[in-house]
């Protein structure tokens, strides 16, 4: 369903490292809904609930809300680097193409990942 680069990844597990919390679990969630279309974030989270679904790739769970499943299918965690540093982007394939703010990523309408 969601999938993660190996940069991604690799970035998570320096944010673990830096944090001590290495044995955490990333969770996407819902930021709102904006002109490109949902706006989703991400966070450390100790526990699963009964209402996630894990999810692992190249060493990272990644928890969902069983609620966003659906706006989530498909998605990818990426992690790009720029000239003014570098930052999580979620692309989500069932966001709303256009509007006016840049894509369909959480970032397109000043969300942030």
């Amino acid at each position: 369903m969601v999938t993660i680069t190996e940069l991604a990844a690799r970035k998570v597990k320096e944010v673990l490292a830096e944090q001590n919390k290495e044995n955490s679990l990333l969770r996407l969630y819902l930021v709102g809904v904006g002109c490109g279309g949902p706006n989703f974030g991400m966070a450390l989270d100790d526990a699963k609930t009964e209402d996630d679904i894990l999810e692992e790739e190249y060493g990272i769970s990644i928890l969902i809300d069983k609620k966003l499943s659906n706006y989530l299918e498909g998605a990818t965690i990426d992690y790009i680097e720029s000239a003014n540093g570098g930052g999580f982007e979620i692309r989500t394939p069932k966001a709303a193409n256009g509007g006016g703010c840049g894509g369909d990523c959480c970032s397109g309408c000043g969300g942030s990942c």
